[in-house]
């Protein structure tokens, strides 16, 4: 057998189509139908446990899901804007001081465009509307990425094993995740399709969503390094291995686009992408007068970078303490170590570049941070790449009635534990 003389990073991936970027997005959103209806299943049942299991009325969980913990906040940004100063401590917070300016914006600004259209709405619902909509709208994406490379039957597992992650219940809370996750999706998409313009915007909206759009920013920008670099190899010394990082092999046969690659198109994505991510740094540094204001910010909120310090911690007093701890605690260290392995999976799966980096900078992130071990696991979910060596394993499955048997048990289980992080925990999800 012949040996494939690529990289292990680029892996055999589909030309560009010759249409509109319109019609991509209508092609894959018939092409995503059935995975949307299993993801709107999974996140029923999800939904159902929350109200069954709730301690009070049906009222009550859902008044958690709109409110709980981060979700207050976005609303707060929502219906009166960013705070000009931290404020003083809450009731019951000691000395703790908050401020609304952790938040990056496009989630509550999407909240606040709903409730602008469908005013009938009260606050609280039209936040759970519009992260409903939003996490259709990733799984719709994320189908729509993956299938560009391994195809609709591990593109629906994949959608599919988004819905039932540990944490999916905040797809169907008033938390930034799915927002963050479509734009994410979407952006490697493009990137994957070269339109690398369309990438760069959503790589800027997606730094403009949450702190980890750095992520998608790293991503946007090795693969843009790639096309450049490859592009300029061919024009200088001939063919090399791809037309551009993405190529369709096929056989023995290669097909090579028609035009060549327009260098401005990468350069410039890879410019624009982290403004988003900078802007809102730096306007938050000018609110409150102090360059550093951001950073200070996120240290109120006990989320800085030490480089795995405390997640150390964390790990040495579940295994070497014998006082109990809360259900977050063990799943979350599981979630961690799954995520490490997982990601060496997706080397030896020989994933495409943007993917391989997307999930590495996801890792190295929730890792390092000092935040909450309760949110680790929810920090991981727009990581959609390291699902894929789970969907490619289950797509292999020749039993469909294992296959049924290990997602039906995998989403009582998340429904389960998503109603706990709900409304039992007694730290943020």
């Amino acid at each position: 057998m012949q040996r494939d003389p690529r990289p292990p990073w680029r892996g055999p991936i589909r030309r560009p189509s010759s249409g509109s970027g319109v019609d991509s997005v209508l092609v894959s959103l018939r092409a995503a139908v059935p995975a949307l209806l299993l993801f709107i299943s999974a996140r029923a049942v999800g939904l159902g446990a929350v109200l069954l299991l709730s301690p009070s009325s049906a009222g009550y969980a859902l008044r958690r899901l709109a409110v709980h913990w981060d979700a207050y906040w976005y609303l707060d940004i929502a219906q009166h804007g960013y705070d000009h100063a931290i404020r003083a401590p809450m009731p019951g917070q000691d000395h703790h001081r908050y401020t609304n300016l952790a938040f990056f914006p496009v989630y509550p600004a999407l909240i606040r465009a709903l409730h602008t259209v469908l005013p009938v709405l009260p606050w609280g619902v039209a936040g759970l509307v519009t992260a409903g909509l939003c996490a259709l709208v990733a799984a719709w994406g994320i189908h729509a990425a993956v299938a560009h490379r391994y195809g609709p039957r591990v593109a629906t597992l994949a959608a599919l094993l988004w819905g039932i992650a540990p944490t999916a219940v905040v797809e169907s809370a008033g938390y930034s995740e799915s927002a963050f996750t479509a734009l994410t999706a979407w952006a490697l998409f493009a990137v994957l399709k070269r339109r690398w313009l369309t990438a760069g915007v959503l790589a800027l909206l997606a730094g403009l969503t949450r702190p980890t759009g750095i992520a998608v920013v790293a991503a946007l920008c090795a693969a843009a390094a790639l096309q450049v670099w490859e592009t300029l190899r061919e024009r200088g010394t001939g063919p090399g291995w791809l037309d551009g990082p993405y190529r369709l092999a096929t056989g023995k046969q290669e097909i090579r686009p028609e035009q060549p690659v327009a260098l401005w198109r990468p350069i410039t994505a890879a410019l624009i992408s982290p403004l988003g991510w900078l802007g809102f740094v730096a306007w938050t540094g000018l609110r409150l007068h102090k360059w550093n204001a951001y950073f200070k910010i996120q240290a109120l909120w006990k989320s800085r970078f030490d480089f795995g310090h405390t997640t150390g911690a964390d790990f040495r007093i579940l295994f070497t303490h014998s006082a109990p701890v809360n259900l977050y605690f063990p799943v979350g260290a599981c979630a961690l170590i799954a995520a490490v392995l997982l990601l060496a999976v997706t080397v030896a799966q020989r994933q495409p570049l943007p993917f391989l980096v997307l999930g590495l900078v996801m890792v190295v992130i929730t890792i390092g941070d000092a935040a909450y071990f309760s949110s680790r696991a929810r920090f991981l979910l727009p990581a959609f790449p390291l699902l894929l060596p789970l969907a490619s394993g289950l797509a292999r499955t020749r039993n469909r009635t294992v296959l049924v048997a290990v997602l039906v048990a995998t989403t009582a289980v998340s429904a389960l534990y998503g109603a706990y992080l709900m409304l039992y925990s007694p730290s943020p999800p």
